[in-house]
């Protein structure tokens, strides 16, 4: 009987650590996920916009970054057969075609503030078009952190995509853009 329980004994130690561990592999992952570099989440679009050029792929594609200033975007990247133009903060799509839309906006932590912070990729109204939402973000006011949203949308030759932002962000990693999946 002696024998049986010690071998009990064991084995509820062996599961307890067993548990242990599992917790410590979550929380060092959760810590990892949290302190990664900024620089990744760039390095990761120029790895696809490598793919894209490396493969020969005509189609285009272009992202916006926010100036140091916050008040204005800068083209940071732009490429293929240039089915897009940078005008005045929007996107102007050059040709018929299916296209991943996204946008990652980093905001900073303001107890102040009482709206929600959020983000929204829209096509602009034009001629018999009304403003429409495209994917939208949002986030509590005292929380800081990052939002990413996407979308893969039909678009037109001559539609215009905006992405409106309350809130304050972090310049160095706001950005936005398309990537052209399909040429029609």
């Amino acid at each position: 009987m002696e024998c049986n329980l010690t071998s009990s004994h064991k084995h509820l130690l062996l599961h307890v650590w067993c548990g242990l561990l599992t917790v410590a592999m979550l929380v060092m992952a959760a810590l990892l996920i949290s302190i990664k570099s900024k620089s990744t989440e760039v390095s990761q679009f120029n790895a696809i916009t490598a793919t894209l050029k490396s493969t020969g792929s005509s189609l285009s594609y272009i992202q916006l970054t926010k100036s140091p200033d916050n008040r204005s975007w800068q083209e940071f990247h732009s490429g293929g057969s240039c089915s897009f133009v940078h005008h005045e903060g929007s996107i102007h799509c050059r040709k018929n075609s299916l296209y991943f839309l996204y946008a990652q906006v980093a905001f900073t932590k303001h107890a102040s503030q009482t709206r929600s912070k959020s983000v929204i990729l829209v096509r602009n109204p034009a001629d018999d078009k009304s403003l429409r939402k495209l994917a939208e973000g949002t986030f509590p006011p005292t929380t800081e952190g990052s939002v990413w949203v996407a979308n893969v949308v039909r678009l037109k030759e001559d539609d215009t995509i905006s992405i409106n932002i309350t809130g304050e962000v972090l310049s160095d990693i706001t950005l936005w853009g398309a990537f052209e999946l399909q040429s029609c």
